[in-house]
């Protein structure tokens, strides 16, 4: 890793274009002003900021506040580094969209250089279609006796996510939900429930909502219409090494 504290842009030129610079992310803390031309035009005035440019062409300028960049450019980008007078340039440019992104600094506090090392591929847990795997791997989370028939079965208004059959043969229709469901949730499961009875003539249906947390108020609703809820959590379970694997880890 190469760092530098205040460099004149001349050095910090010098770092940037240096050995094994196109393979690292270059980190720039400083005093800086953006301007854009593409689809829109944009202009930031001078104020202190964070640029990162990563080895694939991505250049994103972060304000002090704020998960998003203030602007920013995608990889496949690419960064021109210059030193003109007293002002350090970047000027990123995608020559098939034609945008034009130019970052000035007249102040460099620190630039920083690190080859990183991460092969690490991310895993997600907890998303619907992991929550519907686990159901249908192991349907005793709705209720004992409960027997999956089918994934994704098409109604009219929609596809519902499970289809079964409790213990006694009746039809049960199950929709999940990764977030918190709303009031909608159980009209959806209503429109599901009425083309059901539409198509196949039984009167007699079992429809549960299942997500992490359901509502007060979307219980109450459920329960008006005569249909059940299931609460159910997935979490990620992490090895003893501490290494990114998830598994899932089913709770009711």
């Amino acid at each position: 890793m190469l760092s530098e504290s205040s460099p004149s842009p001349q050095k910090a030129l010098e770092l940037v274009y240096g050995s094994g610079s196109s393979r690292a992310m270059i980190l720039i803390l400083g005093e800086c002003s953006v301007s854009y031309q593409g689809r829109a035009k944009s202009y930031l005035d001078w104020g202190e900021r964070l640029v990162i440019v990563k080895k694939d062409g991505a250049v994103l300028v972060h304000q002090g506040a704020s998960r998003e960049p203030v602007n920013w450019q995608p990889p496949g980008t690419r960064p021109i580094y210059q030193a003109a007078g007293e002002l350090f340039v970047i000027r990123a440019e995608r020559t098939k969209a034609r945008e034009y992104m130019k970052i000035e600094f007249r102040r460099i506090d620190l630039l920083t250089l690190k080859v990183l090392s991460d092969k690490a591929q991310l895993q997600l847990a907890g998303m619907e279609e992991d929550l519907v795997n686990a159901i249908v791997e192991n349907p005793a989370l709705i209720e004992e006796g409960m027997r999956i028939a089918e994934k994704e079965h098409r109604t009219e208004s929609g596809s519902v996510d499970i289809f079964g059959r409790d213990h006694a043969g009746i039809p049960v229709i199950v929709e999940v939900k990764r977030g918190n469901p709303t009031l909608s949730a159980v009209y959806q499961l209503e429109s599901y429930v009425a083309d059901f009875r539409r198509k196949n003539r039984e009167v007699n249906i079992r429809a549960f909502l299942v997500a992490p947390r359901i509502p007060l108020m979307v219980k109450n609703m459920l329960r008006e219409r005569g249909f059940e809820h299931r609460e159910i959590t997935l979490r990620p379970e992490f090895s003893e090494d501490n290494q990114s694997k998830l598994a899932e880890w089913v709770s009711t």
